[in-house]
């Protein structure tokens, strides 16, 4: 392992393509071991969602993005506990006001999907505390952590490209190619992929608010996350979101077995950071099987982060914690399958309708 390891890093010095893999790789070690220090409730989802600014195709975000990032998050968080705490004892207006705050976050292109990430959370997890902790109280602590995770994950992002800069253009003048604009999809299209995502995720978040599932935050947490990620229609994408948890879900056993074995603090960052660079070197590999190592990483950074720092009974947590991810894929993929074969044929039966009334009038 330890030579894999070597041939890794060594490439970096040869390849500066490979600089990318390395800030995933010790950017979410980083961010892992800060949240891991803090031991803040709910902080074991700042690490996956920090992996947003260090994945494929990610640049160094800009001072102003920065500051903006983190004021969004912090404002955004405050509103959730804000809207929690006054409305929460009213579900006649909390409810209705909830569902349409949720449509124009999946609508709008104002705000980048990381930070929806953040502001999804803190809006549905304020209403489902841990038990033992009432709402406020629960509203409010998950308000800073999830403001402190923006900020930590900013300032790891800052060193990380700082360590790890990307490739100088090799001649002078030399163009870098442009991305497409975010807000280059029609209204139309954009309306109707936020109504499905209000489909899939408004059910779950209405039978964790009325039945107050705050053991298994983590079942709602995740399927928002994977219902927010782009997808393309078919079979084989929800089989690949499966595929790729099941990878994460194993190394994840695998992972704390070594970990057992020395239960330390340093080898536990340590082993991550060694996990990570052999992940890393096939999420930027660039192969069709990389987006599933991607997912698989995602997997164990969520799963590991919410075991080790959750419970002292983490043998039977980490199968737990592996049985909700896969519940959670499993309803995400099948309510999408479902939604989308009730839409294809709501279609064709209006294109056999629209066809018959041309028939008979002609």
């Amino acid at each position: 392992m330890f030579d894999k390891l070597s041939n890794i890093l060594s490439k970096f010095k040869y390849s500066p393509e490979y600089r990318p893999a390395l800030r995933y790789a010790f950017g979410s070690s980083l961010i892992m071991a800060l949240v891991m220090l803090t031991g803040a409730e709910l902080g074991y989802i700042i690490p996956m969602l920090a992996l947003n600014f260090l994945g494929p195709g990610s640049v160094q975000p800009g001072v102003k993005q920065s500051v903006g990032f983190v004021l969004i998050v912090a404002a955004s968080s405050i509103f959730a506990y804000i809207f929690t705490a006054f409305f929460y004892d009213y579900m006649l207006i909390y409810i209705p006001l909830l569902a349409l705050i949720l449509i124009w976050v999946y609508y709008t292109t104002a705000i980048s999907m990381v930070t929806k990430l953040f502001l999804l959370i803190s809006l549905l997890a304020s209403p489902v505390p841990i038990p033992g902790m009432d709402i406020k109280t629960w509203s409010f602590i998950l308000a800073g952590t999830l403001t402190t995770g923006a900020v930590f994950t900013i300032i790891v992002v800052w060193i990380v490209f700082a360590l790890f800069p990307d490739r100088k253009m090799d001649k002078p003048g030399q163009k870098v190619k442009k991305a497409p604009p975010a807000n280059s999809v029609p209204k139309d299209i954009r309306l109707q992929n936020a109504l499905k995502i209000f489909l899939v995720t408004f059910p779950v978040v209405l039978l964790f608010i009325f039945f107050q599932g705050g053991n298994a935050l983590l079942v709602l947490i995740y399927i928002v996350i994977l219902a927010m990620l782009p997808r393309s229609a078919g079979r084989m994408a929800g089989k690949g979101k499966i595929y790729g948890n099941i990878i994460g879900g194993l190394v994840t056993i695998f992972f704390y077995e070594i970990l057992t074995i020395v239960p330390n603090f340093f080898f536990f960052i340590m082993l991550f950071l060694g996990t990570a660079l052999l992940f890393s070197e096939i999420v930027f590999a660039g192969k069709s099987y990389s987006v599933l190592f991607k997912t698989g990483f995602s997997t164990l950074t969520l799963i590991i982060g919410s075991t080790t720092n959750s419970t002292d009974n983490a043998a039977n947590e980490i199968w737990l914690r592996i049985f909700q991810v896969m519940l959670a894929v499993i309803y995400v993929v099948g309510a999408y399958y479902i939604l989308d074969a009730f839409m294809l044929k709501q279609l064709h039966r209006h294109e056999r309708f629209y066809n018959r009334k041309i028939v008979t009038k002609t």
